[in-house]
């Protein structure tokens, strides 16, 4: 036996058995299919891929980054407060109305309107600290200049009004000319749950300068059982009073008055009142408000009502 070519044989046949179990562990040791080893490696499979596609946070995109596209930026937004309103008295509302923008805006004028409630109200006044003088009227629509922070209030005032929704609208003067919009709720008198409620609370301060700085605007709903309809009511505050350094005052609804220390007015068929307070170069911070009730059981009612230092609001 010639045993050189008989060793030659046995080692071919060796290699040649050995190279299927080659094969098999070339593709044992291979990435799975949709793994991140697998996708790395295949770029053009890969985006066909669901399994490529999908990022740890479960949400899906090419970039495998943490999923989901950033937030609007909101340029410029309006609210009114309170909303819905409860008309009272003669069918009046009382609010007030914010303008939020971007601090870029800042200085720039917005004009701010409702057509609706023009068409829903016998009278309808818009109105802002001026100066040193509370709530100078502006008319039936209002220009006014956002603050350094972007920001601007005003005082909503209206009478004879039908309940229903009504646009309120914002209106930058100045390109890029971005409008915002709110729908305010103006709901019927009806009786609601005693107690005395600020809107808004807290308040962002409003305005720049020395007199014209730290504005703020309140509307205080003091509401009691119908049963004391047309019972004086009163309202005060000696912490807003000292809070506020220039000047401040009371206003009230259903006919009544006010002045630097209080308001007073009746409550209406529906046992509710409103009044509403404003402010020059107020100091930010809490300040306790009392309503009271002269006649009856004299009830008295608290709330805690907060001033927030001027800031940007919108992002």
């Amino acid at each position: 036996m010639n045993v050189r070519r008989s060793f030659v044989r046995f080692t071919a046949l060796t290699v040649v058995a050995a190279m299927p179990l080659m094969g098999m562990a070339g593709v044992a040791s291979a990435a799975a299919k949709g793994s991140p080893k697998w996708c790395a490696a295949h770029s053009k499979a890969a985006k066909k891929a669901a399994a490529c596609n999908t990022t740890p946070g479960g949400g899906s995109g090419s970039g495998g980054g943490t999923g989901g596209a950033p937030p609007p930026v909101t340029e410029i937004q309006v609210t009114v407060s309170p909303n819905p309103v409860i008309e009272t008295g003669v069918s009046e509302i009382h609010a007030v109305v914010q303008v939020e923008a971007q601090p870029a805006f800042a200085n720039d004028p917005v004009f701010i309107y409702s057509q609706q409630l023009l068409n829903s109200c016998e009278d309808v006044e818009f109105s802002q600290n001026s100066g040193d003088e509370l709530s100078d009227g502006l008319g039936e629509s209002a220009t006014v200049i956002l603050d350094n922070d972007g920001n601007a209030t005003v005082e909503l005032d209206a009478t004879e009004c039908a309940p229903g929704p009504s646009l309120v609208e914002a209106d930058l003067v100045n390109a890029p000319y971005y409008t915002a919009t709110t729908v305010l709720q103006a709901l019927p008198p009806n009786v609601t749950a005693p107690g005395l409620t600020a809107f808004p609370n807290p308040e962002v301060e409003t305005g720049d300068g020395t007199l014209t700085g730290s504005n703020v605007y309140a509307v205080f709903y003091f509401e009691d059982n119908p049963v004391y309809a047309e019972t004086p009511v009163t309202i005060s505050s000696t912490q807003l009073q000292d809070r506020c350094l220039e000047n401040e005052g009371w206003t009230a609804g259903n006919g009544g008055s006010g002045n630097k220390t209080s308001g007073t007015t009746t409550l209406d068929n529906d046992g509710n009142a409103v009044f509403i307070f404003e402010g020059i170069s107020c100091a930010p911070g809490a300040s306790v408000v009392v309503g009271d009730l002269v006649g009856g059981t004299h009830d008295t009612f608290t709330t805690n009502y907060v001033i927030t230092a001027p800031t940007p609001t919108v992002a």
